[in-house]
This record gives structure tokens, C-alpha cells and sequence, in this order.
């Protein structure tokens, strides 16, 4: 599956593990690629060093660079505004435009919205049971 990551799950993942570190190894074991703009990639990377300054003991480089390899990076060309934090349309964007699947969200602004046409919108707790599902 193709999926878009909200920058919420990406920098949990990198920092502090759990469920979101969950959906990055779907992506390291290439069950799923990630898509992104370089709007996105921008706003991990500014989020990453936020954080590592607070936080510099828990960055996971490695599995940032891992990570970062396999991103398959587009340019959305819709200008979709459907997110009550226009920030957030970015994401909506680069899934719509890429035929992604899903994006996963920690973003109760996002998650909101549920589905936008076939991309749906989910927690990394929904998400990883879809494709545990799938694996039956």
C-alpha cells in the first residue's frame, strides 16, 4: 500500500517508539511506501531538529536516514483545502495526488475528516490492524 505519514507519527516514531515506530518498519520491510512533497519533508526535518534539541538522547538517526531513502517524494499538483488547520492539506494533497491508500494521523483535525475519496485517514492503531488484518 501506498501510504502518506502525518508528521505527528513520524517524529513519535523517531523519538519515542511505539505504534507509530510500528507503521515506519511496515516501510522498512517494504510491506508499504511512504510518499511525500517536499513540503512535508521539510516540515520532518524542521519538527526532527525542534525536537532534538529538547530531546537528544532519544533521536533514532539511524532509523531516520533508513527511513528517509525509501520515501518516494512527489509534487502534489491539487490544491486541496478540506482540514480545518490548512496545514494540514498538504498531506490530504500528496495522498489524493500519489493514489494513496491511507494516511496515517495522530491529528484529531485529520482523523476527523475519516475518508477523502479512496484515501482513508486513521490512527497507527487502525492502520497497523488493517494490515495485520490483511496478512489473513
Amino acid at each position: 500500500m501506498k501510504i502518506v505519514i502525518d508528521t505527528n507519527v513520524f517524529i513519535s516514531a523517531v523519538f519515542f517508539g511505539g505504534l507509530p515506530l510500528q507503521v515506519l518498519q511496515t516501510i522498512i520491510a517494504r510491506q508499504n511506501s511512504a510518499i511525500i512533497s517536499p513540503e512535508i519533508w521539510n516540515e520532518y526535518n524542521d519538527v526532527i531538529h525542534r525536537m532534538t534539541r529538547k530531546y537528544p538522547e532519544r533521536l533514532k538517526q539511524q532509523l531516520v536516514d533508513e527511513v528517509f531513502k525509501l520515501f518516494k517524494i512527489i509534487i502534489p499538483s491539487s490544491d486541496i483545502r478540506i482540514c480545518r488547520d490548512s496545514d494540514d492539506d498538504k498531506f490530504v494533497s500528496c495522498a489524493v495526488d500519489a493514489g494513496c491508500s491511507h494516511i496515517v494521523s495522530g491529528d484529531e483535525d485529520l482523523l476527523s475528516i475519516g475518508n477523502i475519496g479512496d484515501v482513508k485517514i486513521c490512527t497507527p492503531a487502525e492502520f497497523l490492524g488493517i494490515m495485520h488484518a490483511l496478512k489473513f
